[in-house]
């Protein structure tokens, strides 16, 4: 039996156009995937993507808002990846889902001396309008399929659309949305498909009580990313584990965490963990190269993060000795923020994942940090 379905209370002031489309949907087809819900949520018109919300004023901060230091050590770990593709001439640098800009600004700035050719892609208009703004970019708003050279998606991948399956007594069962009234509640309905695409080897079957997401969108995006007829490869960022999403589906509003993701659709953000585990299965069932993830805190520790803050503590310290003491707590204060992008209980959590469409060997930022583990 799969029980009562669970309502989301509304009372909020709800986004009437998600809402609204949402509700259309269901009425046609009936109780839609996770999936469709989420990409509507955050992707369709009114949708909270609709404007970026990144930023001290948005909802979070990311890597690249905390210091910009971080834009660099990705630049350090681009170059490595270009000289293992081929060296390309241009080298396309795509970044997906750029946002308002700030990390392709850091990029284009630490690889001025590369024959770069920077794309924005972005589903939303609002940041394609603000992505215009920046000199030599050109704005998509959908990955182009040629170009040889490097995607970068930095916190996409969480955001991208799965569906949910959850173990019941009467065995797995998908969690829809369904609309009743003026909320959207969740059901539990058999499994119509196979979720995870043909690539899946093992039954899905999970405990009871147990919820598996399944990361259609992720998956989608890496082989998109990667079809292109000429080299190319992929570095994304985010939070996740090599098995499993590691974590409860959620959201964000005003820099607090939001379990109730059905609740004004639109004006939340509508998260969960990557499962990199099943975009490495996907990407090499299809052909491709795709490596283990390591953290970032191990990324950017062999990319040069420690000298680089021993550098900072001496500035400071040179700073405070010849009275510039306002120059020195703010060079202190610029180190203090860098040390969150490798703190293990935060950003340093994140993980690395690199994929590529022809055979590459490790670079060794990637090398390195996996050897920081052994």
């Amino acid at each position: 039996m799969s029980g009562p379905p669970r309502r989301a209370d509304t009372s909020g002031d709800m986004s009437r156009p998600v809402f609204d489309a949402v509700a259309a949907l269901i009425g046609e087809r009936g109780p839609i995937t996770f999936a469709e819900y989420m990409d509507l949520a955050l992707y369709g018109p009114g949708g909270y993507y609709e404007h970026p919300p990144v930023g001290s004023r948005g909802d979070f901060v990311t890597s690249p808002h905390v210091h910009p230091v971080f834009g660099a050590f990705v630049a350090d770990a681009i170059r490595q990846i270009w000289d293992r593709i081929g060296r390309p001439e241009p080298c396309h640098l795509i970044e997906a889902g750029a946002g308002d800009g700030t990390l392709l600004r850091q990029l284009l700035e630490d690889l001025d001396d590369l024959p770069v050719r920077a794309i924005a892609v972005e589903r939303s208009a609002g940041a394609r309008a603000i992505l215009s703004t920046i000199d030599g970019v050109t704005v998509l708003d959908r990955l182009p399929v040629e170009g040889a050279g490097i995607v970068v998606a930095h916190e996409l991948l969480d955001n991208l659309a799965f569906r949910r399956v959850r173990g019941t007594e009467d065995g797995p069962r998908e969690l829809r949305v369904a609309v009743a009234g003026d909320t959207l509640v969740e059901v539990l309905t058999p499994i119509e498909d196979e979720p995870r695409g043909p690539s899946a080897r093992a039954p899905l079957d999970p405990a009871q009580g147990e919820e598996i997401l399944i990361p259609t969108g992720a998956a989608s995006f890496v082989l998109r990313a990667l079809e292109c007829p000429d080299p190319r490869a992929l570095l994304a960022i985010d939070y996740g584990t090599e098995h499993g999403a590691g974590g409860a589906v959620h959201g964000y509003r005003h820099h607090r965490v939001v379990e109730d993701v059905l609740r004004d659709p639109g004006d939340t953000d509508i998260t969960a963990g990557v499962d990199f585990g099943t975009l490495r299965a996907a990407a090499t069932s299809a052909g491709h190269r795709a490596f283990p993830t390591i953290s970032q805190r191990e990324a950017l520790i062999a990319l040069g993060f420690e000298p680089w803050l021993l550098t900072q503590l001496e500035r400071q310290g040179d700073l405070l000795n010849t009275g510039r003491g306002g120059d020195a707590v703010r060079a202190w204060g610029g180190r203090s923020r860098a040390v969150m992008l490798i703190d293990p209980a935060g950003l340093g959590r994140f993980r690395w994942f690199l994929a590529a469409n022809t055979d590459i060997a490790e670079p060794p930022w990637l090398s390195d940090g996996r050897a920081l583990t052994d």
